[in-house]
This record gives structure tokens, sequence and C-alpha cells, in this order.
């Protein structure tokens, strides 16, 4: 069995040398080049994503004592799961003796076939992560359609196209990105959108900063906002799965890990692995608790579900259209800057920021689906036509991430379903479970019910994220024409 106890740890020592000459590149064409610095960045890029914008609006529906704990919470039971993720990346092989007795689970789905078999394997895993990788791909398309809506807006009143075409604008550079052909290719982008993540967070807590609100102006009080009973809950229930949103790059964790080399000198990749993942939540949580409790701060309960869009107004709208510049900056380098004043200058620049960093993230979780779907053709024909079929699925991805985005371009609903649905399960829920499943620790250890505490409380936590999350998207349809 491939989860029995004796077979849970590696001696580095009896690693034979050789076997280092030919894993440079593994089995689906992934190069193994990477260091802990290429794993840190995109991680981050894969994780401080659009969802940190939306975390002051959190707060409005929990308050500031709910709020912190559950981002405090949701922070650790992150940390800890993709860290398990990063010990499973290596396991026994019990089949060859190829790589010293050490198999590589290169993709989620090879991780959860290795524990629990080939069919149960994919069954249990591959409809979440592929909910997981098109969510977050539909997600970031209305952001980024969003975002150059309103850098077009910002540097220019005039122009009065509809957001559905900003869409497509988005669609079309992620199309061309998408011709890259894997992780190792990325890191170039991968790097820019974790720098302008980083970026537009730093503007949002700035700019929320500079709102200096009068006293018992601001609202902080969830309870003082009038709501109905059911309308209440589901904002509830819909803020928790927004928070779980936030945390979303477990989903790509072990594609990363593949990239990294075992070598003589390094003869596992865990080291370097959890030093990146160490730096990248040391990032994610400056930038996620300075963004929700700044924006909070700021404007309350009156706070919008993208805290940017509470800037878009006022003498300090120039900020969020300077993150929203940077973000086209990295999809369409052409793009210049034309100033409409100082107050709608910034403005523009904030919104670049957030469509650079969304363009790159969008790059970073579409790469498995890809990779998915190639391995699978790989297997099946003889990948004589690989290429061209890669290139059509690559199309066939972007063209309807783009629709379904134009037909649901509810940024705060779809951050909770996405996160109830797909997220949930896949960073919560099944690395504590594989993980018990592997090691089969004692019962009634501290492992045994840290990891089961984990697999029931997100459980629920995903069942009441999905309602309020479908509630939300069913309330905000009555009000959207498609193409309006």
């Amino acid at each position: 069995m491939a989860n029995s106890t004796d077979a849970k740890s590696v001696d580095a020592k009896s690693v034979d040398a050789d076997v280092f000459v030919d894993q440079q590149i593994a089995h689906d064409n992934i190069k193994r080049t990477a260091g802990w610095t290429d794993v840190a960045y995109h991680s981050v890029t894969a994780m401080v994503g659009a969802g940190v914008l939306g975390l002051p609006s959190v707060f409005a529906h929990l308050g500031w004592a709910g709020g912190c704990i559950m981002l405090a919470f949701s922070f650790w039971v992150s940390w800890y799961t993709y860290k398990l993720l990063a010990y499973m990346h290596e396991v026994p092989d019990l089949d060859s003796k190829e790589g010293g007795g050490i198999k590589r689970l290169d993709r989620y789905d090879q991780l959860s076939c290795y524990i629990l078999g080939k069919n149960r394997g994919k069954w249990v895993l591959l409809p979440f992560q592929i909910a997981v990788l098109l969510g977050m791909a539909i997600t970031y398309t209305v952001v980024g359609g969003n975002s150059l809506h309103a850098f077009t807006t910002a540097v220019n009143p005039e122009i009065k196209l509809r957001k559905w075409v900003f869409y497509i604008i988005f669609g079309g550079l992620e199309l061309l990105l998408s011709l890259i052909p894997g992780f190792t290719e990325l890191s170039i982008v991968s790097l820019l959108g974790a720098l302008m993540s980083v970026a537009y967070c730093t503007i949002a807590v700035a700019m929320s900063g500079t709102v200096q609100p009068p006293a018992g102006s601001v609202n902080y009080e969830p309870m003082a906002v009038p709501r109905g009973g059911l309308e209440r809950a589901m904002g509830i229930f819909n803020a928790l799965t927004t928070i779980l949103f936030a945390y979303s790059g477990h989903n790509v964790a072990l594609e990363i890990q593949a990239t990294l080399p075992r070598t003589e000198a390094h003869p596992t990749t865990v080291k370097p692995m959890m030093k990146g993942i160490n730096i990248t939540f040391i990032i994610t949580g400056i930038a996620y608790f300075a963004v929700a409790i700044a924006g909070f701060y700021a404007f309350g309960t009156g706070v919008a579900d993208n805290v940017l869009m509470s800037f878009a107004k006022g003498p300090t709208s120039w900020v969020v259209a300077m993150a929203d510049m940077f973000v086209v900056v990295h999809v369409a380098s052409a793009y210049q800057v034309y100033s409409q004043g100082p107050t709608s200058w910034v403005v523009a620049m904030a919104d670049m920021f957030v469509v650079v960093h969304v363009a790159s993230a969008y790059q970073v979780y579409s790469q498995p689906v890809f990779l998915l779907i190639e391995a699978t053709i790989r297997e099946r024909t003889t990948g004589e036509h690989l290429a061209v079929q890669s290139v059509g699925i690559r199309i066939a991805h972007v063209v309807f991430v783009t629709l379904v985005a134009i037909m649901i371009p509810f940024f705060g609903s779809l951050m909770g379903l996405v996160g109830a649905i797909a997220i949930t399960p896949t960073t919560f829920l099944l690395p504590p479970l594989l993980w018990l499943l592997y090691k089969r620790p004692a019962r009634w250890s501290v492992d045994w019910c840290t990891n089961w505490f984990l697999v029931v409380v997100t459980a629920v936590i995903g069942t009441l994220g999905t309602i309020g999350a479908i509630y939300g998207i069913a309330e905000a349809s009555k009000s959207y024409h498609m193409f309006a």
C-alpha cells in the first residue's frame, strides 16, 4: 500500500547520485530548473490575487472581531495545508527504483490517485480542481475587464464602451499569453504579477490610510445595517468563503514544486519549497491583514466588494486608476498612461496594477488545465499533432472563460461561489484528508485530531458558503442584462 506507515520518509543518503542525470525533465515535459525564489513569486502570484481586494467587504458582514478571527484562522489553515502538500510531493515509488525509489507527484491529481487509487482519486479531486482553475480564470477575467474599463474611464471619460467589450479585450490578451508553454517559461510573467499584486495592495492600504472619516461618520457594526434576516445570513455565509477564496494557491502547489530539481547536494525538494512557501505567507499575511483592516477602517460597512472601487470617485480616484494601469501594462505593454489631471491619474495606475496581476495569475491557474489535457492526449494518442492540439485547447479555454465572465460578471458573489464549491475542498479539506489516509496517524493524537477538525469544519463552511454565494448571484442577476 502506498500509504503504509513504514513508507513515511526517505533517507536522503540512500539516493544514488546517478539518478539525477536524467531527472531534469519530468514526464509531462516540465523543466526542473527552478529555485526557491521561483516558488515564492509563482506562489505569491497564485495566492495574493483579486480576492485580497474583497477582504474589507468581508468585515462588513462579520465585524471587527469576526473578520479578524476568520482571517487569522484561514491564514494558519492555508499555510498548514500548503505544507502538507509540499511534504506529499515526494513519496516512495513501490513500482520502480528509478529516482532512487522516490516518486515525484507533479500534479494534484497524481497525489490524489496515488493515495486513493487511480479511478477514485480522479473523481474525488478533478471536479473540484477544474472548478477552481476555471473559476479563478473567470473571476480574474471579470476583475481584469472591470479594471480595464475603470482605467479607460479614468484617463478618458469620453470613452463610453460597455464593460463586456473590455472583457473581450482582456480575453484576447490572455489568448496571447496562453501560448506560453509552461511554468518555467512563465517565470517572468509570474514575477511581474507578484510585483503588481504587492503594488496594488500597497496602494489600497496607503489610500485607505489617507481617508480620515469624522468621528461617528462611518458605521462598523454589521447589525446596524438595515437587512432582512435571510439577507444577513446569506451575507455572512458568502463572507466566510470570500475569505477562503483569497487562499487558492494550493491548486498549483505541486505543479510549482515539480519545477524544482533534486540534485546530489539537495536530494529533496521539500526544503526549498518550504522556504518559498514561508516567504509567500509572510508577504500574504502582511498584505491581507493590512488591506482588510485599512479598507474596513476607512469605509466601514459601506466598503465596495472591490475596495479599489471605493476610491473611484473623489480626490483619491487617481490612486485606483494607477493600480488599474499597472495591470494593463502587464497584459499590453504598449499601453501608455494619458493623464487627465492629478485625480484621475492615480486611479488609472491602481487599476493597471490589478490588470497586470490578474493577467499573470490567470496564466498560473490555466497552466495546470493545459498540462492535464495535454498529458491525457499524450497518453491516448501518439502525440504526433500535440502542438496543434495544444494551441486549439488554449484558444477554446480562453474563449469559454471569457464568454462565461460576460454572462456572470458578479465579482463579490463569484469569489464566494468559487471559494465555497472549489477552493474550500481543494485547499482546506482534501490536503488534511489525504494526509490522514497517507500517514495514518494514531487515533486521538494531535496530528489525527487537527486534521479531522479541519476536514469537518471546512466542509461545513463550504456548504454554508455555497448557499450564500448562489443566493448572491441570484439576487444580482435580477437586475443584470447581458451586453447592456
